[in-house]
């Protein structure tokens, strides 16, 4: 899957290329969607073992819960390191982001992914996926309609220009520094603590009827 994510996004750059989309910011632009893709290879992962059966021989194991949820954790953050980089080295190519540090916007990026990742694994471990595609699937939609515009109604001054001239203030990296590891610690926490839970009550008599 990893490879196919690769292949898929050097090919949708071509594909850009040949189309005149030329510039640093189409290219980043092709690294977030497909990093977007690279969350939901181990969620995805989960919801095949489960109907393939591989989860009730690895549920099986004599193994604690825990441990097998802390691997499809460690492997969402590891899957998420490449595509970090590449996000972190295009945004040192785009000009209104020259100024900022590649280094810290690819530990954002990486962190972005592993918060999304490990949300998702928590997801599709402790429910099937056809419980997915209703009320949580409309909840996200709803979120993503709604925050923004509450965002802006709470802070009507927040901009794209705003945004950009926080970034670059000299307190913004203690402040990202501070922030955003508590913040995925904390949901971290919550959706590991899922996870665990899930792989300890899967019992694929009960949940595949």
């Amino acid at each position: 899957m990893v490879l196919r994510m690769a292949c898929l996004t050097i090919i949708v750059g071509v594909v850009f290329f040949l189309a005149g989309k030329r510039t640093p910011a189409d290219f980043l632009a092709i690294l977030i969607g497909s990093s977007l893709g690279v969350v939901l290879i181990v969620p995805m992962g989960i919801s095949r073992d489960k109907m393939d059966g591989s989860l009730d021989f690895l549920c099986g194991l004599p193994v604690e819960s825990h441990a097998i949820a802390a691997s499809r954790f460690i492997a969402v953050a590891v899957l998420a390191i490449p595509w970090a980089v590449g996000v972190g080295a295009a945004s040192f190519t785009l000009p209104v982001m020259v100024s900022l540090n590649p280094v810290g916007v690819a530990i954002l990026t990486w962190l972005a992914m592993l918060l999304l990742g490990a949300c998702g694994t928590a997801l599709f471990t402790r429910f099937e996926l056809e419980s997915l595609l209703g009320a949580p699937v409309v909840a996200m939609v709803i979120s993503v309609v709604l925050v923004p515009r509450v965002v802006h109604a709470l802070i009507p001054g927040i901009t794209q220009e705003s945004l950009l001239r926080f970034l670059q203030q000299p307190t913004t990296p203690l402040v990202l520094a501070t922030v955003l590891p508590a913040a995925v610690g904390i949901v971290g926490a919550v959706a590991f603590g899922i996870a665990s839970r899930g792989f300890a009550t899967y019992r694929p008599d009960v949940t595949h009827r």
